[in-house]
């Protein structure tokens, strides 16, 4: 049975049950008749650790594979750990591993410098993958090669240029596609003033607005303090910022990392106390004992939705 503290439960019911994949009055049963986990009951309800998450998916899987909760539910974190690893059968509800994606079509419209094929084939992807899984598989594995060419002198700056505009172009028209007006809450995206690198962010606010959630972006280098501003009329819950670590020259690469770190320092200060602050990508890691007292360094796309789940459990 869980044991953390109340200080790390903060996971509402509704996210625990997208994250484990148990549906909600099936939980409450565990808990009522099992004592499967116990949760923290705050104002805000049941709340839930990332201990008590991770028993329940090995509970789940055991379930799965014909055993009992009841008997289950006696056993400890490790005892279940052990018993999954000795487990022959695997559970009916492991995903299947992502098909392959031929991504030669792009790269070749992107060395001939074809805009309309480039869009072309992006689309073509987004019709068959999740957001999450072109932003992983296609779009950001290709920004990165891409900008590992021309910092190589494999590649022009011109090819990098147009793949960045033509992802830009793609990402935002995908974001207004998912994009819910009433949606709730409400999630705010921007860069601060010395990041000018966009494409994080957007697909950070595609992915939001694909989990029904209400997504403001304001665009790359703003000042911190009119961020912080847009944060009260934008009915924000989260600030999201993305700051990515240039490939520029090591002097130019430090002046932008001292320029972000002034604008982080406004931000974590004057950002309202019910607001949480996210931030993803390298500089945010190089920032990290700055960002973390105040709020989250997430390290990928995938730390990020977990975090989108769990927000997403706040719905009414």
């Amino acid at each position: 049975m869980s044991t953390a503290p109340e200080a790390s439960a903060r996971y509402p019911i509704r996210a625990v049950s997208k994250l484990t994949g148990i549906g909600i009055d099936r939980l409450r049963a565990w808990e009522r008749r099992h004592r499967a986990v116990t949760p923290v009951r705050d104002d805000r309800g049941r709340m839930y650790t990332d201990a008590d998450i991770a028993r329940l998916r090995l509970l789940r899987g055991a379930v799965e594979r014909g055993h009992s909760i009841g008997r289950l539910a006696e056993l400890s974190d490790e005892a279940l750990r052990r018993f999954a690893e000795t487990a022959t059968a695997p559970s009916a509800v492991d995903p299947a591993p992502p098909a392959s994606i031929d991504t030669a079509a792009l790269k070749a419209a992107v060395r001939r410098y074809d805009a309309a094929a480039i869009d072309h084939e992006i689309v073509r992807m987004a019709s068959v993958l999740s957001p999450l899984e072109i932003l992983e598989t296609v779009l950001m594995p290709m920004l990165a090669g891409v900008g590992d060419d021309w910092y190589r002198k494999r590649a022009s700056v011109a090819h990098g240029h147009l793949m960045s505009s033509t992802i830009r172009s793609a990402l935002g028209s995908f974001l207004r596609l998912h994009t819910r007006p009433e949606a709730h809450p409400r999630l705010l995206f921007a860069t601060p003033s010395g990041e000018r690198h966009e494409i994080g962010a957007l697909g950070a606010a595609l992915l939001a607005a694909s989990h029904g959630l209400g997504v403001a972006y304001l665009g790359p280098d703003l000042p911190a303090r009119e961020i912080v501003e847009s944060v009260k009329p934008a009915d924000a819950q989260v600030l999201v910022l993305s700051l990515t670590m240039t490939r520029e020259s090591p002097g130019a690469r430090e002046r932008v990392l001292r320029t972000i770190g002034r604008e982080l320092r406004t931000i974590v200060r004057d950002l309202p106390a019910h607001v949480e602050l996210w931030a993803g990508g390298g500089a945010a890691a190089h920032h990290a004992p700055l960002i973390r007292p105040r709020g989250l360094v997430l390290h990928d796309y995938r730390a990020y939705q977990q975090e989108l789940t769990r927000i997403s459990g706040r719905v009414v």
